[in-house]
């Protein structure tokens, strides 16, 4: 098999997207070692593959910019290959079997998706849904991490998602084993960019609140990372009344976060809106209790190992938070389950799943 992926998604920082291309590109040389990849990257994305078993084949094409169909299916044509996987649920559409990944579908339903701007939110959502229907529609198969991706798949394109697959997502911070046990500090946690699906706006008030009725409440850390929503993240922090109690920390290594993982009472994501949610899953495997959102893909991946709030409402994200930190004993309940839930996702499970659907549209 003669494999061509795209991994253009590869960029600095490390971001959700490029952590899942790295973790598929690794999974499928441990499971297909007889296969030949070759994967096409940005010139920022060479050091993360430069040590695997791959061609690598860069491209200065930019991901959803025009002219990317005509600069990028005469290269992947040009490499021969079997079948040509996108790491992306939109791009070039060569005349080879194709397998798009759609991590979520935010661009075309969460409003302020590209910022306040209304005009160039309405523009942006036109111009996406043209160029992801393009791409749905060539598809031979379309990944999805979540049953909440393929429902949204589903009211968007109803004509495309009899294609689709659900893989989950895998991580590979973590081994299993909680080295973090019985070292868990008073602290919660937060990892994610600052967009408006995250939500963090609320989550911010909610913990200035429960630090003003409960000044012993504990500190809070974001992980947050540096992009367009940052500035205005960092002036919510500043403009709240318990920015002395918020540590933001950013471009951190991942020996640092996996650190923060096992040393943190608890994750605290109440996004909005999620694909999947790489880091709750981040944090079970650490052993961590995650306070999550319901009614999104984080309420199918925590289940009943985390304590599952209303993302709109400011009062049950406190009442999540404050669960979770009154509770020593649930909290220790919630990390074992998490750990044992964890297992259930890896990226050889994601990558076992494509490789299998990619082998039976190339037969």
């Amino acid at each position: 098999m003669k494999l061509t992926l795209d991994a253009r998604t590869f960029g600095t920082p490390h971001d959700g997207i490029s952590r899942y291309s790295l973790g598929m590109i690794k999974a499928l040389c441990r499971l297909e070692p007889d296969w030949e990849l070759s994967v096409i990257v940005n010139s920022a994305g060479i050091s993360h593959i430069k040590d695997l078993p791959v061609e690598t084949v860069v491209s200065c094409a930019v991901r959803f910019h025009h002219g990317e169909n005509r600069k990028l299916v005469p290269l992947i044509e040009s490499l021969e290959a079997n079948c040509y996987l996108n790491l992306s649920m939109a791009g070039p559409c060569p005349d080879i079997p194709t397998v798009i990944t759609v991590h979520d579908l935010m661009v075309l339903d969460f409003p302020g998706y590209f910022g306040t701007s209304m005009l160039k939110n309405l523009f942006a959502k036109q111009l996406f849904k043209n160029r992801i229907k393009r791409s749905v529609k060539n598809a031979s198969a379309i990944s999805v991490p979540s049953m909440a991706t393929y429902n949204d798949l589903r009211s968007a394109f109803a004509s495309s998602c009899d294609k689709a697959f659900v893989t989950g997502e895998g991580q590979d911070l973590f081994s299993g084993d909680d080295e973090g046990e019985g070292k868990r500090k008073d602290f919660l946690l937060y990892v994610g960019n600052a967009r408006a699906y995250k939500n963090v706006t609320r989550l911010i008030v909610a913990y200035a609140r429960l630090k003003a009725i409960n000044p012993r409440f504990p500190e809070m850390k974001m992980v947050v990372r540096r992009d367009r929503a940052f500035m205005d993240f960092l002036r919510d922090v500043d403009d709240c009344s318990a920015t002395d109690s918020i540590t933001v920390l950013s471009h951190i290594t991942d020996d640092e976060l996996r650190k923060l993982y096992r040393s943190c009472a608890g994750l605290v994501i109440p996004s909005l809106k999620e694909g999947f949610g790489l880091p709750a899953l981040e944090a079970m495997a650490a052993g961590s209790p995650v306070v999550a959102s319901a009614e999104t893909a984080l309420e199918e991946l925590v289940g009943d190992a985390g304590i599952l709030v209303n993302p709109e409402s400011v009062e049950d994200i406190m009442r999540g938070m404050a669960i979770l930190t009154s509770q020593p004993d649930l909290r220790k309940s919630l990390g074992r389950k998490a750990l044992k839930r964890a297992e259930n996702y890896s990226w050889d499970k994601t990558a076992a799943a494509v490789a299998d659907r990619i082998e039976r549209i190339t037969s």
